[in-house]
């Protein structure tokens, strides 16, 4: 079954494109702030930012197999080491290959447009979906959530998300049939890029019994 296609005119305005929409419609995409648990304004800089979890240097994955690999019996895929686009786990006790999906910022407009509350929604990208049914159909799928924003405002209205933080784990066989029952969202600023990024995300309910929580 072909899964659900929703698009939506969600477009991150630059120099290089400034002028493709109405003033009036730009600023309806763009003014918005974001706040932390305590009330503090993020700026959008900051959700980029690793130091919340790196040390100097680390990656994610890497942080992540500091925090919970012994618990969770994880290491570092070796593949990594030469192949940038390896899967980013490995099970040390199965050799199971795992991939991790970290998310920092809620989805905070997933209840009007899907029907979940923001405060469990995840994203997972399609190219992910297609790469791993043609080489990894036997691969886990690791979420890392740590909401750093948890409040979404703009001129109109205001959605707050509850703190959510934990690992969850999916395996994809099982998943990609979760898969083939969401919605699929496209990003519009994105049906022409050639930089490699995700086109379309599924969002998905972490609450769904696809997903097992460890953490």
């Amino acid at each position: 079954m072909q899964p659900y296609t929703l698009v939506t005119n969600i477009c991150d305005f630059n120099d290089n494109n400034k002028g493709n929409k109405p003033l009036y419609l730009k600023k309806l995409l763009i003014m918005y702030e974001l706040f932390d648990n305590e009330g503090k304004k993020i700026e959008h800089h900051d959700l980029q930012d690793k130091s919340h979890w790196c040390k100097d240097g680390e990656k994610i994955e890497e942080a992540f197999v500091r925090l919970y690999g012994e618990q969770l019996n994880l290491a570092i895929n070796p593949a990594k080491g030469y192949d940038p686009f390896a899967p980013d786990l490995i099970n040390t006790l199965t050799g199971r290959l795992g991939d991790l999906k970290h998310q920092a910022t809620p989805f905070f407009k997933a209840r009007k447009l899907f029907g979940i509350d923001p405060t469990y929604a995840v994203v997972f990208n399609e190219k992910d979906k297609l790469r791993y049914e043609e080489k990894y159909p036997e691969i886990t799928i690791y979420y890392w959530v740590n909401w750093l924003a948890v409040k979404y405002r703009t001129e109109w209205s205001e959605i707050t998300v509850r703190p959510l933080q934990g690992v969850w784990k999916s395996e994809f066989r099982d998943f990609n049939k979760y898969l083939s029952t969401r919605l699929l969202h496209y990003y519009q600023q994105r049906t022409d890029d050639t930089k490699g990024n995700a086109k379309g995300s599924f969002v998905c309910d972490i609450r769904n019994e696809a997903f097992e929580k460890l953490i």
